[in-house]
C-alpha cells in the first residue's frame, strides 16, 4: 500500500505550487540520469530517505517543521493536501520551504551507486555526484548517436569509432540475422548455441569470449612469473604457485620485482621530465607572444601567429594538445576550489543551524508571552468597559430621582411632607 500523500502521475498542481513547479520541470528535462532509478551499493541511512517516495532524497527540500522531502514529492503531495505529510500541520509551500542544508547534499552525493548501464555490462561503482559525468563522458556502454550522418539510431560508445553498425549480419552460431550493433548482445544472452565447453577444464563459456576464458582457465599453460628473469618453463595456471616455490629463479625474484618497480617509477619520472622540457621550450619559443610572468601557470593570454615559422616547431605534437593540457590544469584547480567551497559552505550551514536553534526557542517563548499579555489586556479592556457601563446607569438613576423630587415640590395637590411644615413654621421655644 503506498504511503500517505503519494504523488500520482499526471497530477494538476494548484496555484500554491506554481512557484516551485518550473524548477521541478527544468530538473526532470535536463537530467541525463534518473537518480530515482539508481541502484545503491549499500543500504542507505533512513535519515536520507524521503518519507513520501521512500527513495534516497533527490533535490532535498526542508520545511519549517524540520522535515526533509524530495522537492518534486513535496510539490505534488502539497497539491493533494496543503499540509506537511509527516505531522499534518498547515504548510505554505512558497514561504515555509527551503533547500536542505549543504551537509545533507554532501551526504547524498557521497552515496555509492552502480552505473545505470549495468545491464549492458558496465560494473563500475561510483559516487552519486559523479554518476552523471561517468555516463555522459566515460562509460563505454552509454548509447550515443550513430556516427553516420544518415543514420538516426544509437550505438554503444565503445563501438562509435567503428562507423555505422546498423546493418544485418548472420550469427555464426545459430544462423539468425541481427544488426551488427546487437550481435554481441545476442551472442552473450540469447543465442541458443552460445555456450561451449572448454576442452581443458570442461567449463562452459560463451563462444566469442574464448580468448578471455583462456586468460583465466586453470588448465591453460602459462609462462612462469619469473620468465622475465630467464625461466622458460610453461606450467598450468593452477600450478603456478607450486612451481614458483620450486623455480630456480625464485632467489632473484624479489630483486627482479624491485627492479621492475624502479623501472616503472623511472619511466614516470622521465615522462614528467619530458613534459616539463616541452613546456619550457614552448615558453622560450619566439614564435609565440605572451605576457611576461614569473611562472608558466601565470599565463593569462597566448596569441598564436597565423604563420608559424617552420624552423621553430612547437614542442607539443600540436597546439591543440598544449591548450588541452592548460585546460585540464585549470579544470583540476577549479575542482579543488569547488570542493573547498563546498566544505566551507557545509561548515557555515552547520554553524548557522546551531545558532538558529536557540533563536527559534526564544522566538517561541516570546510568542507565548505575547499571547498571555494579549489575553490580559483584552480582559482588562472588557472589565473597563463593564465599569463604564455601570457608572452610566447609576448616573441616569440619580438624575431621574432628582427630577422627580422637584416635580413633587411644585405640585400643590400632593400631600406635604412633615419636613416642609417644619421649615415654614418652626417650633417656638
Amino acid at each position: 500500500m503506498p504511503p500517505p500523500n503519494t504523488p500520482e502521475e499526471g497530477l494538476v498542481l494548484t496555484t500554491t505550487t506554481l512557484a516551485l513547479r518550473p524548477l521541478v520541470q527544468e530538473e526532470s528535462s535536463s537530467a541525463v540520469v534518473d537518480l530515482r532509478a539508481l541502484e545503491y551499493e549499500s543500504e542507505v541511512d533512513e535519515n536520507l530517505i524521503c518519507p513520501i517516495c521512500r527513495l534516497p532524497l533527490v533535490s532535498p527540500t526542508i520545511t519549517n517543521c524540520d522535515h526533509v522531502f524530495c522537492q518534486k514529492c513535496i510539490v505534488q503531495a502539497h497539491g493533494l493536501n496543503p499540509v506537511c505529510p509527516v505531522d499534518r500541520l498547515p504548510l505554505k509551500l512558497a514561504d515555509e520551504t527551503r533547500t536542505a542544508p549543504k551537509i545533507v547534499h554532501n551526504q547524498l552525493d557521497n552515496l555509492l551507486v552502480r552505473c545505470p548501464n549495468r545491464p549492458r555490462g558496465c560494473g563500475l561503482v561510483v559516487a552519486r555526484s559523479l554518476v552523471e559525468n561517468h555516463v555522459t563522458r566515460y562509460c563505454d556502454k552509454t548509447l550515443v548517436p550513430c556516427p553516420h550522418t544518415s543514420c538516426d539510431k544509437t550505438v554503444a560508445r565503445t563501438y562509435s569509432e567503428k562507423g555505422c553498425l546498423h546493418y544485418d549480419v548472420k550469427c555464426e552460431y545459430c544462423d539468425h540475422v541481427y544488426e551488427k550493433a546487437d550481435l554481441e548482445e545476442h551472442q552473450d544472452n540469447q543465442c541458443t548455441n552460445r555456450k561451449k565447453s572448454c576442452e581443458l577444464c570442461k567449463t562452459e563459456y560463451v563462444r566469442h569470449k574464448q580468448d578471455e576464458h583462456m586468460k583465466e582457465c586453470p588448465e591453460a599453460e602459462t609462462p612462469c612469473k619469473f620468465s622475465s628473469l630467464g625461466c622458460i618453463s610453461l606450467v598450468r595456471r593452477k600450478m603456478l604457485d607450486e612451481h614458483a616455490r620450486l623455480c630456480e629463479y625464485r632467489v632473484v625474484g624479489p630483486v627482479g620485482e624491485q627492479l621492475a618497480e624502479l623501472q616503472a617509477a623511472l619511466k614516470v619520472l622521465q615522462e614528467k621530465d619530458q613534459l616539463k622540457e616541452r613546456r619550457i621550450k614552448f615558453l622560450e619559443n619566439k614564435g609565440f607572444s605572451m605576457t611576461t610572468t614569473s611562472t608558466s601557470e601565470g599565463i593569462t593570454d597566448i596569441s598564436l601567429p597565423e604563420n608559424t615559422p617552420p624552423q621553430d616547431p612547437a614542442p607539443y605534437e600540436s597546439r591543440d594538445q598544449y591548450f588541452l593540457s592548460l585546460f585540464e590544469t585549470m579544470e583540476a584547480k577549479v575542482e579543488r576550489l569547488s570542493s573547498t567551497l563546498n566544505e566551507v559552505e557545509g561548515r557555515h550551514s552547520v554553524m548557522l543551524f546551531n545558532e538558529t536553534l536557540p533563536i527559534k526557542d526564544q522566538l517561541t517563548e516570546i510568542r507565548s508571552t505575547l499571547g498571555v499579555l494579549g489575553m490580559h489586556v483584552r480582559w482588562l479592556m472588557n472589565f473597563r468597559l463593564q465599569e463604564r457601563g455601570r457608572v452610566g446607569t447609576s448616573s441616569a438613576d440619580i438624575s431621574g430621582s432628582l427630577a422627580g423630587s422637584q416635580d413633587n415640590n411644585n405640585n400643590p395637590n400632593l400631600p406635604r411632607r412633615l419636613s416642609d411644615n417644619l421649615r415654614e413654621h418652626p417650633p417656638r421655644l
